[in-house]
């Protein structure tokens, strides 16, 4: 590569800070879906029984990350480029800073699902959750959250949303997927998704990519790209495909899921392909653990129906195509108006301020305003 052509290629790659709030943003109501709390260890370890609260004084590592500082340049994984909140009152400070009117808090810790020990992920769990019910929840009616939970214990994960589940402020259940365990759609999870349902609380699924140690899909990989801004489609689509596939929804067809941090523009394909594959092969549907119990042969409706009706997506990370039709094609394939919940990523180094809706003239007035908080207040049963 000649000199002019690497320092074409440095500039491209610098890393890119985020724009000043656009001033429309106080202009509308803001409800931001996707905002990482991380409250300080030692105060969690406060809400731990024994052995648990001495034992664990530091956060668990889950084993062989991959950081981005390498492709950064600068020391940590990016998990708060932004800053950091701790406390209720850091929420509600960065809630003035960026005009935002309701945020729903998502656990910050890194990969939670992925910690050696079951039992640890239930602990954390719990501590998280009564942390929030205690010392966040009650100081702002513009602050809520999602109860984290233990799926790899389905059993241990239905019974901390039946513990906390009534508790006001909390609207959705919330877990990970990665490509080192069962995908949560599967049967073997029914209990967590039955709990939920019977308190009007929606599921939300959040990228965690296939980082893992664990999975053999990591040890092919080399570059931070890969394995977040990649990777995270393909397992997105495998956990929403089981979900689909496997019946999840006939079982619980009211039930909302939402996808965080995994991709938009996949939808158009993945429909074409459920459908075109499912009206070819459907005999093997029959098999799967939730027909069986319920002596059914087929799904009730099409691939690409549930995946339109019982699926919405966070809008982060929202990449833009360079050129505006293409936009305005993709907008359309994927329903964008209808399907997108605003979500900022807040405080990771991928974050999205709206400015996005506000710039783009092929966002309608009525898009700007269901994406912004219209969809999320019809989403979830608990903000309606």
């Amino acid at each position: 590569m000649s000199e002019v052509g690497a320092n074409k290629s440095r500039a491209q790659a610098e890393i890119v800070s985020p724009d000043p709030i656009n001033e429309n943003a106080s202009r509308y109501e803001i409800i931001d879906t996707d905002v990482h709390f991380l409250p300080d260890w030692d105060v969690l370890r406060g809400y731990m029984p024994e052995p648990f609260k001495s034992k664990l004084t530091r956060y668990p590592l889950v084993g062989a990350d991959f950081s981005p500082q390498y492709s950064t340049g600068v020391m940590g994984t990016g998990q708060d480029v932004m800053g950091t909140a701790r406390t209720a009152e850091d929420v509600l400070k960065m809630m003035d800073e960026l005009h935002t009117d309701m945020v729903m808090l998502v656990p910050g810790f890194q990969r939670p699902q992925s910690l050696y020990h079951k039992s640890w992920v239930s602990v954390l769990s719990a501590a998280y959750n009564d942390y929030l019910a205690d010392k966040v929840l009650p100081v702002s009616d513009r602050i809520k959250a999602e109860i984290m939970i233990n799926h790899r214990d389905p059993a241990a994960g239905a019974a901390e949303v039946k513990r906390v589940g009534d508790t006001p402020g909390f609207i959705s259940v919330y877990t990970e997927y990665g490509g080192n365990y069962e995908p949560v759609g599967t049967a073997p999870h029914d209990p967590i998704f039955e709990a939920a349902a019977e308190r009007d609380l929606a599921v939300t699924i959040h990228a965690g990519c296939f980082w893992q140690q664990m999975s053999p899909i990591h040890q092919g990989t080399r570059t931070w790209t890969e394995l977040l801004g990649i990777a995270s489609v393909g397992i997105t689509m495998a956990s929403v495909g089981a979900m689909i596939m496997q019946g999840l929804f006939d079982k619980f067809p009211d039930l909302h899921i939402t996808v965080k941090e995994g991709g938009f523009w996949w939808l158009p394909e993945f429909a074409l392909r459920g459908d075109d594959f499912y009206l070819s092969h459907p005999g093997d549907v029959s098999l799967v653990e939730r027909k069986v119990e319920a002596g059914e042969e087929f799904l009730t409706k099409l691939p690409s129906e549930y995946l339109f009706e019982n699926f919405r997506f966070s809008s982060q990370p929202m990449c833009l195509p360079s050129d505006p039709k293409h936009f305005q094609m993709l907008w359309e394939l994927c329903r964008g108006e209808d399907m997108l919940l605003y979500s900022s990523d807040w405080p990771h180094a991928t974050f999205d301020p709206p400015n996005w809706i506000f710039e783009n003239a092929m966002i309608s007035e009525e898009a700007r305003v269901k994406i912004l908080s219209a969809n999320a207040r019809n989403w979830f049963p608990r903000l309606r």
